[in-house]
């Protein structure tokens, strides 16, 4: 199961028949996630209660700041590693999990596991649950 459809953030509707079409698309949201990061001063704001910081890749070191900050501000952090190759997993990925699991038992949340490359990091343990389809009680 894809964890942006179960969240909601992700449609069948968004499917493409043209490859070119999606490569551009990807490309697009790649480089515009580059510059908010860059740009968005207020990612560390007080404000980030209930919101959910979708990080693809390794973050640079100024990255992990930033993302800590949020943390600590309240933002839950999915971490998406399915773009990097198995030897940059092993170089850089494990240590990017590593820290931010740090940061998550530091401040008495946690790090959940969702599917290989994917983790979701919340400030407060309790606030990710997966429910099974269907309720077991109908």
């Amino acid at each position: 199961m894809n964890i942006l459809k179960f969240l909601g953030f992700d449609s069948d509707e968004d499917d493409y028949d043209d490859n070119n079409e999606y490569e551009e698309r990807a490309r697009k949201n790649k480089n515009s996630r580059r510059d908010n990061l860059k740009t968005n001063s207020n990612l560390g704001s007080n404000n980030s209660g209930g919101r959910l910081i979708l990080f693809k890749g390794v973050a640079s070191d100024s990255d992990k700041k930033r993302l800590r900050q949020a943390f600590n501000d309240g933002a839950m952090i999915l971490i998406d590693l399915h773009e990097l190759n198995r030897s940059e997993f092993d170089e850089s990925g494990k240590d990017f999990i590593t820290f931010m699991g740090g940061v998550a038992y530091a401040r008495e949340g946690e790090i959940k596991f969702i599917e290989p490359a994917q983790y979701l990091v919340t400030p407060r343990a309790g606030m990710f649950e997966i429910w099974p389809e269907g309720d077991p009680r109908e």
